[in-house]
């Protein structure tokens, strides 16, 4: 994994829109209807093709596939693993929900939510393959930094998918994290970096809303035990670690403040980790960092881009806060990166697709200015 040492470095966290004729097929295969498979398979390496392009043009250094072939950031493994079925389980209740149930009623949006209801085990690991061909073809030759690509934890699918087959929550996530293993495997030995998402690792207020804080640092220690099982193979400078609030625009004012569990995600085997730290709950958590130490040869990717809104960002603001940053962890430590992606499911629409490219591009022109900042040129 490069570091800045020349230049304050750019990425994002993975997720952009998919182009409409690829939204359409990726909906009727969540809903059971036909989809040609020849025309899904060309429609995804044209898109990829295109979000890699657009990322190379407006300056990106780290860039992805954009997530096109999955129909969310964490339930694409639905149709990709054998284990699921019955009827949809309801979701919890969350602590924003219960404050505010009229806004909660105008934004419900429902996903299809299986339980586990027999062992998990790979079905179509040929997708896998497919993705990691797709995004090779797609970046051969480009003038890139790096190219990474994402892949759900195993925590967090324990809490998209509830255990009705294993003993226990314990022996639900071993045996995800021993499946999951071999995407990341996989992604890793094709020549990316793998970025874990893990809104397991601070989504309290949505999945586990009845536990206080002591006792939901132990269900995040836990996660973060499977995680690093998964990864054992894996060198930590190979791996990224996307920690998320959540990737819509809500309250989060039942958010767990970063101070509260930072210890514990520092002990996460990946070399890299990416924040929230641009929207109005969390910017100010830079200063966390005034008083934590940042363990040698780790790397924060600290969002400087709020993946919530369709305001764009001045390319000021954004060097503001990566100086901020650089200023107490060393600019070296420091990579540009957003709240969350753009199209965490494949119908997410909260912020227009153009707009999303604009404020990437805000991104890599204030990651310009921090760098004369921080270099003197």
């Amino acid at each position: 994994m490069k570091r800045s040492t020349e230049r304050i470095l750019t990425t994002h966290t993975g997720s952009l829109a998919r182009p409409p004729e690829l939204l359409q097929m990726l909906v009727a295969r969540e809903d059971g209807k036909p989809v040609d498979p020849e025309v899904f398979d060309a429609t995804i390496r044209g898109a990829v093709f295109e979000k890699v392009k657009r990322q190379v043009e407006i300056g990106l250094a780290v860039v992805n596939d954009g997530e096109q072939s999955k129909i969310s950031f964490a339930t694409y493994v639905r149709e990709r693993l054998h284990g699921f079925g019955g009827a949809d389980e309801p979701r919890p209740v969350g602590l924003e929900a219960q404050q505010f149930p009229a806004w909660a009623a105008r934004r419900a949006t429902p996903y299809r939510r299986p339980a586990c209801n027999a062992p998990v085990v790979w079905k179509d690991f040929a997708a896998v393959e497919q993705d990691i061909a797709n995004l090779k073809a797609a970046t051969a030759g480009l003038p890139v930094e790096e190219v990474f690509m994402t892949a759900v934890s195993p925590g967090t699918l324990t809490n998209f998918f509830p255990n009705r087959h294993y003993p226990s929550r314990e022996a639900y996530l071993e045996a995800m994290a021993e499946v999951m293993k071999r995407e990341y495997d996989a992604i890793v030995q094709a020549g990316f970096l793998l970025q874990l998402d893990c809104p397991d690792l601070a989504l309290r207020s949505t999945w586990f809303p009845d536990l206080s804080i002591p006792e939901f640092r132990t269900v995040v220690a836990q996660n973060i035990a499977a995680l690093n099982t998964a990864t054992r193979d894996i060198a930590p400078e190979r791996v990224r670690m996307h920690v998320c609030w959540g990737a819509g625009e809500t309250p989060h004012n039942h958010d767990v403040p970063l101070r509260d569990i930072v210890d514990i995600l520092l002990t996460a085997r990946p070399a890299a980790l990416s924040i929230v730290g641009a929207n109005g709950r969390h910017e100010h958590e830079w200063k966390v960092w005034q008083d934590v130490r940042l363990p040698a040869g780790k790397v924060l990717i600290p969002g400087v881009i709020d993946s919530t809104t369709n305001i764009v960002e001045h390319p000021e603001v954004v060097a503001e806060r990566l100086i901020r940053y650089a200023t107490v962890l060393g600019r070296e430590n420091v990579i540009a990166g957003v709240d969350c992606g753009f199209g965490t499911s494949a119908q997410t629409d909260q912020v227009d697709a153009e707009v999303a490219w604009t404020k990437l591009r805000a991104l890599v022109e204030g990651a310009e200015l921090a760098t004369r900042a921080l270099w003197g040129t």
